[in-house]
């Protein structure tokens, strides 16, 4: 008999964390557990209700949900593999429903940010933030709220019988969401990319040993973001991720930084996805586009 693997999601059914576990397990029977917010789904993990959690981290309109890059090295989770979703923001309302008669439209904060320009060009519609994108489109099918539309997926539209009053949205029509696969312990597996936190307090000269130590071994520096503090003006940690052709090149790569920068947390080492954009559409913020001012790093 197959087992059933327990998946910590997101939102509920048909939200885009549904979907992206399905696409990430294909040859798996799963179960996906609905958690309200991110960090309860890292508890969920954390306390061993599950097997796997799924969890969003960047998006090619929004850019890094930094946040959740906090908690994954806040609880010691493993990033074992990603993908990149296309995410197909359709705006929705109860059956009869016209665009003239919606006053306010709801949605999870992130997908009200992808949508911004398209929410832009009705001032007179409000807009508030829920906990999933889904659950939205099952509150207002369940109670029968007037007035009101959520951005969700078409598949929210069919699973809750909504009407769809504006397909895509987004920003961009090519809107993809990021999502990885974390276990709560690692499994150190050569692959080709590698997710890394650099704690607070950082040394400057630290910080810059691992970007050399990253040019000079020829690897791709995706991300390079600041995570913010607590304290405005200092930076808690730095993200870094990066890639290579080969998986030796990460081993090669993780001994030259733990020498450098003996703090280095690694998040995960796992198989890189297909980009399905070029580096500079997907909003990881890169060594190029990120300017070290000598007040936030000490």
């Amino acid at each position: 008999m197959t087992r059933t693997i327990k998946i910590a999601i997101q939102g509920g059914a048909a939200s885009f964390h549904e979907t992206a576990a399905k696409e990430l397990f294909p040859q798996e029977q799963i179960s996906t557990i609905s958690c309200a917010s991110f960090p309860e789904l890292c508890h969920t993990l954390q306390a061993g209700l599950v097997d796997y959690a799924v969890m969003a981290v960047q998006n090619s309109v929004a850019g890094p949900i930094l946040p959740n890059y906090r908690l994954l090295g806040q609880y010691g989770f493993s990033v074992q593999a990603e993908r990149w979703l296309l995410i197909d923001q359709t705006l929705m309302a109860l059956p009869g429903q016209r665009l003239a008669d919606i006053q306010q439209i709801w949605s999870h904060p992130i997908a009200l940010l992808q949508c911004n320009e398209y929410i832009a060009q009705h001032p007179e519609k409000t807009t508030k933030e829920t906990s999933d994108t889904a659950d939205t489109a099952r509150i207002i099918k369940e109670g029968l709220i007037k007035g009101v539309a959520a951005i969700a997926s078409r598949k929210a539209a069919e699973l809750y019988g909504l009407e769809v009053l504006q397909e895509n949205v987004a920003n961009q029509l090519d809107n993809y969401t990021r999502f990885l696969v974390l276990t709560p312990t690692a499994a150190a597996k050569p692959a080709n990319k590698a997710t890394l936190l650099l704690p607070y307090p950082v040394a400057k000269f630290s910080l810059e040993a691992v970007l050399e130590t990253v040019q000079d071994l020829g690897l791709e520096l995706t991300m390079l973001q600041a995570l913010p503090s607590v304290n405005p003006g200092q930076p808690e940690s730095w993200v870094l991720e990066i890639e290579a052709a080969q998986a030796s090149q990460i081993t090669e790569a993780l001994a030259a930084l733990q020498i450098t920068s003996p703090n280095l947390q690694v998040v995960g080492i796992y198989p890189k996805a297909e980009a399905p954009l070029p580096q500079d559409r997907l909003n990881g913020c890169i060594a190029q586009q990120v300017q070290l001012e000598p007040e936030l790093v000490v």
